[in-house]
């Protein structure tokens, strides 16, 4: 998937959804990006050049595993999605999905983290490693998670998605979409979040990334 493929992908997707919403609830989802862009959380959140936390999960294989492990073998795309009812999250996985052949050439493995239980049914995409990030807690070491505001709980609560209910947590909180790159030296080299999450990372933009990381 070139760029502009992907960036016009997006475009797509911000055209159908304003055209699907009202005015009011467009106010909403703005009020609330503006929000979080005044909670400084992309000054907080991991930054490139930190160390990543480790943390431990269960794979597809049942087996348990944790990111330093992992990192023994070769690098490691960290992925957040915010969870299965997200389009731009689905339309991420995908340009994703179509550099996985690239991303196992170099030896970099993938890790796609969402609150929201796994469910191969909803899983439009399953080329890489799903873990169910309970109550956010990985993505809290990541310092990426946030809470919805008062309007934005009652306008998703009136589209029928409870994220409390759907994330098995009792709470509203969301992880930024974000993507972290992160080397054998278990240094981040990469960050891609943003507070719009409509905003996504390009895969050509890791795959360059990638070409500079130092193998084990």
């Amino acid at each position: 998937m070139t760029k502009q493929t992907f960036l016009d992908k997006l475009a797509e997707l911000r055209a159908a959804h304003c055209n699907d919403m009202s005015t009011p609830e467009l106010a909403v989802l703005t009020r609330g990006t503006a929000l979080l862009r005044r909670s400084d959380i992309l000054q907080r959140c991991l930054q490139r050049g930190e160390t990543a936390p480790d943390f431990s999960f269960i794979d597809k294989s049942n087996n348990a595993c944790t990111l330093y492990s992992m990192l023994k073998k070769g690098p490691v795309l960290v992925s957040f999605f915010r969870g299965y009812w997200c389009m731009y999250c689905n339309s991420e996985r995908e340009a994703l999905a179509s550099i996985h052949e690239d991303l196992k050439k170099v030896g970099c493995q993938s890790l796609a983290i969402s609150p929201q239980p796994t469910s191969v049914e909803e899983d439009l995409v399953q080329s890489d490693e799903v873990i169910f990030d309970k109550n956010n807690q990985i993505a809290d070491l990541f310092r990426i998670v946030y809470e919805l505001s008062k309007d934005e709980i009652e306008l998703f609560a009136n589209w029928g998605l409870k994220i409390d209910e759907v994330n098995e947590s009792g709470n509203w909180m969301l992880p930024l979409p974000a993507t972290y790159l992160i080397g054998v030296d278990r240094l981040v080299s990469f960050q891609f979040l943003d507070v719009d999450v409509r905003s996504r990372c390009c895969p050509n933009a890791l795959l360059d990334a990638i070409s500079q990381l130092e193998q084990p």
